[in-house]
């Protein structure tokens, strides 16, 4: 059995109506997430048994960040993300076409699908963006089912409504 001795920095942020958790590697966000969640998408899930290290400094930018994006200052993240702590080659590839929606638009997940080589696999699409452990920074509430309906997401439907809502207000607002 290989041990894994990974530290991983963390720490949380209080944006209405929720704590989130931000959690970063050496070389970049790993997870965000909600402090409280001990559900299936918790940290833990994502990465078992890796050290938690409460490390205000390492994850201040993303917090500055974050708070910026919810203010509406923020449209697009700059800091580095660590795709490599994550997924499967054709998961990152998915989650890395998902960091490119743009600002305030949609796409469904046939969209996605249809891109990565014409492949025509809305399920895998499907679960690779479900299993996003960079909410917000890497935005998969901007894909969504159909026009009807935004779909599922980690913090429930509700909330991938209002963060599209919030983007296509502040696009609007300052256009």
């Amino acid at each position: 059995m290989a041990f894994n001795n990974n530290v991983y920095y963390y720490d949380t942020v209080w944006i209405d109506p929720w704590a989130y958790q931000i959690v970063v590697s050496d070389k970049g966000l790993v997870f965000v997430g909600l402090k409280e969640d001990n559900t299936y998408s918790s940290f833990h899930n994502y990465y078992p048994n890796q050290m938690l290290v409460q490390d205000l400094k390492r994850v201040s930018p993303y917090i500055n960040e974050l708070k910026e994006y919810f203010s509406g200052k923020r449209r697009q993240f700059d800091l580095p993300i660590d795709y490599g702590t994550f997924g499967t080659p054709f998961q990152n590839k998915v989650i890395q076409m998902v960091n490119n929606i743009p600002y305030g638009s949609t796409v469904t997940y046939g969209d996605l699908a249809t891109a990565i080589n014409g492949s025509t696999s809305v399920r895998a699409v499907a679960h690779a963006v479900a299993l996003n452990p960079n909410l917000i920074f890497i935005p998969s509430h901007r894909v969504i089912l159909d026009k009807g309906n935004v779909g599922a997401y980690r913090m429930g439907s509700k909330e991938k409504l209002r963060l599209i809502n919030l983007e296509k207000g502040y696009l609007h607002a300052n256009s």
